[in-house]
């Protein structure tokens, strides 16, 4: 049976995508949308590690492209609406 490797980038993307929960559930509850911004930046930092995750078990350049594109489209979201407020 093969043994799962932990790794530094999944302790990475647990602890953004631990953040990116805590944020958004406080927002939520306090209805405090302030940090919606953060939470979007942490979010693509997320999805950047899941990236490199994915090209560092597969070598395959589908699922990276998509998941790197995705990041920097939330990014930028991210950037514009911190910089229209």
């Amino acid at each position: 049976m093969k043994e799962k490797k932990f790794d530094v980038l999944m302790l990475f993307q647990i602890f953004f995508a631990i953040l990116v929960m805590l944020i958004g559930i406080y927002s939520k509850v306090a209805e405090n949308y302030n940090l919606l911004p953060l939470m979007l930046i942490l979010l693509s930092i997320t999805l950047l590690i899941m990236g490199l995750r994915e090209y560092k078990r597969t070598r395959s350049l589908l699922w990276v492209i998509f998941l790197i594109c995705t990041s920097l489209y939330i990014l930028f979201s991210a950037l514009r609406g911190i910089m229209i407020n």
